[in-house]
């Protein structure tokens, strides 16, 4: 099974006190975590958001070197039609969902891939399939 890893998955082992759960998740699972442009952004301004310092330094080293071993999936023309679906069948259900977990979502249903996440509520109307990696 390939999971789609969100942000606040992928990013965990990089907090003072991580959670333990997640971060054994994590690397059970490290051969088969993608992500895509979304979730790089979310993570890129993160850490470029951070004062100029060693904090910053350490996090963009662990941020290119994900880079360097995790698959993204391109955001296309596949995902943006399943991402325009998803908004049309959310909002005639008389939801809305957040632009950006709305565009992760899509990526996940167009590739029929596990989004991995803590936020699981954000995206229980869009009916990708969810993994909570810290529970």
């Amino acid at each position: 099974m390939t999971y789609l890893a969100d942000a606040n998955v992928l990013s965990e082992p990089t907090k003072p006190a991580p959670d333990a759960k997640a971060v054994a998740w994590l690397g059970a699972h490290e051969d088969d975590i993608v992500v895509d442009p979304v979730i790089v952004g979310e993570i890129a301004m993160g850490v470029l958001s951070l004062p100029a310092g060693r904090k910053r330094a350490r996090l963009l080293r662990w941020f290119d070197a994900v880079l360097q071993t995790v698959e993204c999936l391109p955001w296309d023309v596949n995902v943006g039609r399943r991402w325009a679906q998803l908004l049309v069948d959310v909002k005639t259900q008389g939801h809305t969902l957040p632009l950006l977990d709305s565009m992760i979502a899509a990526t996940a249903l167009t590739h029929d891939l596990t989004l991995a996440t803590r936020n699981t509520r954000d995206f229980q109307k869009t009916g990708v399939k969810l993994v909570d990696p810290f529970v």
